[in-house]
C-alpha cells in the first residue's frame, strides 16, 4: 500500500483522495477524535484487497457520482461550443458523458481495491483518456485537516497536488454516522477545482508547444482587426447572435483553401465559450470575412454576457488550422503528445 505522499496508481481522483491519501495516513487516526476510524479500517480493507469491507466504510458510488457531476458540469460550462439551444439537449449530452465517467471510474476503483492495479483497454473511452492525461494517477496528498463538526456530519478538508500538471486543489470529504460501522465517508466536494486547474495548466502547456505553429499561422493569416454587432436572436428571445467582421492579411507561398478557428468569449472566473468557424479562402492580400457567434443562455460565459454585456476585449479570434489548396495543412496541437 502506498504512503500518503507516494505516486498513486489509481486512475480516478476519487481513488487518489480516498485510497492513496486518507486511508494510507496512519497519523489521521490521532487527529480525528471519532469513536471508530473509517480511514484506518478502510485502509486495512484495501491492503487485504477486500472490496466488500471497503464499501462498508466508503459509499464509493456516491463519491464517484459527486465527482462526475462536478467535473462534467465544469467541463460543459467551460468548453462547450453553443451548438445546443435547449436544456433537454444539454442534459442529454451531460448524461451521456456522465455514464461513461461513472462506469470507467467505478471499474477502475473496484479493480484497484481488489487487485492493487488498474488496466486500460487498447481503445480507451473519452473518460479514460481524461483520467490518464489529466494526471489523476500522480496526485499526492499534501495536507489533511482535523475533522470539523457540521450538523451531524464531520468534514475533512484535504489539499492535493498534481505533480504531472503542477497545480493544487482542495476537496472536502463528508463523514456521517453509519450504524454498525459508526462512521462512513458518504460524499466529497470540490472536484470542479480539479478540472479547472487541469484545464488551466493544459492550456499553458499547449500554448508553449503551439507557439511556433501559431507564429507561422499568424504570418500566413494575420488578423488586422475585427468588429462586432448584434445580428438578432432566435424567435423566443433566448439566444443572441453576433456578427463578427474580420479583416485579415493573407500572405502565403502556397494557395489557401480554408482557415479554421474559434471565436472565444472570455467570461468571469476563467470561464470561456468557444464557437468554431471555417472560412473559405480565395486569393491573397487584405480581405474581409464574416463569422457568427451565438450566445447560448445555458452556457455560463454566454449567459453573463447576455445579462451584463461585454466588451470587445472579451472576444478573441483564434486560428487553429490552415488548410492549403494542395491538401496539406498547418494545425495547432489540441492535446499533449503521448
Amino acid at each position: 500500500m502506498p504512503s500518503p505522499k507516494t505516486m498513486l496508481i489509481a486512475v480516478t481522483i476519487m481513488l487518489s483522495l480516498i485510497v492513496g491519501g486518507i486511508f494510507a495516513s496512519r497519523s489521521w487516526y490521532k487527529q480525528n477524535q471519532l469513536n471508530e476510524n473509517p480511514a484506518i479500517l478502510a485502509r486495512q480493507a484495501v491492503e487485504a484487497h477486500d472490496l466488500e469491507t471497503f464499501k462498508l466504510y466508503v459509499d464509493l458510488d456516491k463519491v464517484i457520482d459527486a465527482a462526475a457531476e462536478e467535473i462534467l458540469t465544469e467541463q460543459i460550462n467551460s468548453t462547450l461550443a453553443p451548438t445546443a439551444y435547449s436544456m433537454d439537449e444539454l442534459q442529454s449530452q451531460y448524461e451521456e458523458l456522465k455514464l461513461d465517467f461513472v462506469k470507467c471510474a467505478t471499474a477502475a476503483a473496484e479493480e484497484y481495491i481488489s487487485t492493487g492495479k488498474v488496466t486500460f483497454p487498447n481503445d480507451p473511452t473519452e473518460a479514460q483518456k481524461f483520467f490518464k492525461k489529466s494526471g489523476a494517477a500522480s496526485c499526492e496528498i499534501k495536507t489533511i485537516s482535523k475533522p470539523m463538526r457540521r450538523d451531524d456530519s464531520r468534514i475533512v478538508t484535504i489539499m492535493i497536488h498534481n505533480p504531472q500538471m503542477k497545480f493544487n486543489f482542495e476537496v472536502e470529504l463528508v463523514l456521517e454516522p453509519a450504524g454498525e460501522v459508526d462512521w462512513r465517508i458518504t460524499n466529497a466536494r470540490g472536484f470542479e477545482s480539479y478540472y479547472s486547474g487541469y484545464r488551466r495548466m493544459l492550456r499553458r502547456k499547449l500554448d508553449s508547444l503551439n507557439a511556433p505553429i501559431v507564429r507561422q499561422m499568424d504570418s500566413i493569416f494575420k488578423v488586422k482587426s475585427f468588429s462586432v454587432k448584434s445580428a438578432g436572436g432566435d424567435e423566443y428571445g433566448f439566444s443572441q447572435t453576433l456578427d463578427i467582421e474580420i479583416k485579415a492579411s493573407i500572405q502565403s507561398d502556397k494557395p489557401l483553401a480554408q482557415v479554421h478557428g474559434n471565436v472565444i468569449l472570455h467570461g468571469k472566473e476563467d470561464q470561456e465559450s468557444l464557437t468554431p468557424f471555417a472560412i473559405d479562402i480565395i486569393g491573397q492580400g487584405l480581405q474581409t470575412f464574416h463569422v457568427t457567434k451565438t450566445l447560448n443562455p445555458f452556457i455560463k460565459a454566454d449567459a453573463d454576457a447576455m445579462k451584463h454585456g461585454f466588451r470587445k476585449n472579451d472576444l478573441r479570434i483564434e486560428v487553429t488550422e490552415i488548410i492549403f489548396a494542395d491538401g496539406t495543412n498547418l494545425k495547432e496541437l489540441d492535446s499533449l503528445p503521448d
